[in-house]
């Protein structure tokens, strides 16, 4: 796994990581995100990974420094009867001086290389509009948007992290959220058809049962214990699982996790929804669900949940407004579409079911390099 690429004359070496790396990758880590991570969640995400036998990340060196990093997550997808390895590209760096000099495309090509013939069956991530084209050259292909719905509880958080919106957009601001703390209620019925049960942490048992109700054909993360166990282990969010019952036995459950950007905005997430299948009796939980998070939750600025987790018409309701279309999509440049690029011979179906088929794809906060 450290066989080097370099040529005569070359400044740069890529090869695989190292147990001695961590240090250094954090360092690069901070200079090119901004951020604080540690060795906690280095362990976590990439070291203690259930999937993989190894750390899979390629570094570049420059005279012994560490000054890029691509890095992948490894996950066990389902799509129809099959399950496979794929691997989301991940944290990927370069560092601001060594820019420009093709590092990205070195480093993804030997990946490629090296995973071709291996277990994993496809690359699939969601890259921004700034570093999609360089996937793209390479062979990925787009699958479709990448949606996320909003409820914002704090205009100024949302829109402006000095606290203050510009003046061109108070008026939306007002108008996008309303008093947005007069959300729906649930009807009287769905009220004391279910009870709601909230414990902290990640309830993997329950969870995994409520998945294993209703897993749906199309492509999307195998929910066993193992995998939630290991993806709501992260150091960077604090969780909690919310269960609506029925004559006490599960009916649905959603995954809860909060944490404080450095910018100082409180962000709540809808993480992750079982079953996934929809059903009328699911919608039926799920708004009674959703109408305990959004009270336990009222104090946070933003509450977040990924398109295809909960029926669109409750995220409505709810005050959830999605970020693909106006008016947020008017706000923002940023614009992430999912990708996928099958590896060796798998060809562009699994299981049944085409990569390149958005309508064939269950993807979540779980499935997201999000943490």
């Amino acid at each position: 796994m450290s066989a080097l690429n370099s040529s005569a004359g070359d400044a740069y070496v890529v090869r695989w990581f190292e147990d001695g790396d961590v240090s250094d990758f954090l360092a690069l880590d901070r200079a090119v995100f901004q951020r604080e991570r540690d060795e906690r969640w280095f362990e976590w995400k990439y070291e203690d990974n259930p999937y993989v036998d190894h750390v899979p990340i390629l570094v570049v060196e420059n005279e012994d420094d560490i000054v890029g990093a691509r890095p992948f997550i490894a996950f066990r997808l389902r799509a129809g009867a099959e399950t496979v390895l794929a691997l989301q590209p991940a944290d990927t760096m370069v560092h601001p001086e060594h820019r420009r000099r093709g590092l990205f495309t070195r480093m993804t090509e030997r990946a490629i290389d090296h995973y071709a013939n291996r277990e994993p069956a496809f690359f699939f991530n969601f890259p921004n509009q700034r570093s999609r084209p360089g996937y793209l050259k390479l062979g990925w292909q787009i699958v479709g948007d990448r949606v996320t719905y909003y409820r914002i509880q704090n205009p100024a958080a949302f829109f402006g992290g000095d606290g203050r919106i510009p003046s061109r957009l108070a008026e939306l601001a007002v108008q996008l959220t309303g008093d947005v703390r007069e959300f729906r209620r649930t009807p009287a019925d769905a009220a004391g058809e279910f009870s709601v049960d909230r414990y902290p942490g990640t309830r993997a048992s329950i969870l995994a049962e409520l998945y294993e109700t209703r897993p749906p054909d199309g492509f999307h993360a195998l929910r066993d214990e193992t995998f939630y166990r290991w993806r709501f282990a992260s150091p960077a969010w604090s969780r909690a699982t919310y269960v609506a019952s029925q004559g006490g036995q599960p009916v649905a459950g959603i995954v809860v996790r909060n944490r404080t950007t450095a910018e100082g905005v409180s962000v709540t997430q809808l993480a992750d929804v079982v079953p996934l299948a929809e059903t009328e009796r699911r919608t039926r939980a799920l708004a009674r669900l959703v109408e305990r998070i959004v009270a336990d939750h009222a104090s946070s600025d933003i509450l977040a949940v990924a398109e295809g987790g909960v029926p669109r018409r409750l995220l409505t309701e709810f005050g959830f407004v999605g970020d693909a279309t106006p008016p947020l999509s008017w706000m923002s440049d940023f614009d992430c579409r999912l990708v996928a690029l099958p590896l060796g011979g798998t060809g562009w179906t699994v299981g049944g079911e085409r990569l390149s088929h958005r309508s064939n794809w269950h993807v979540s906060f779980a499935e997201r390099d999000t943490a």
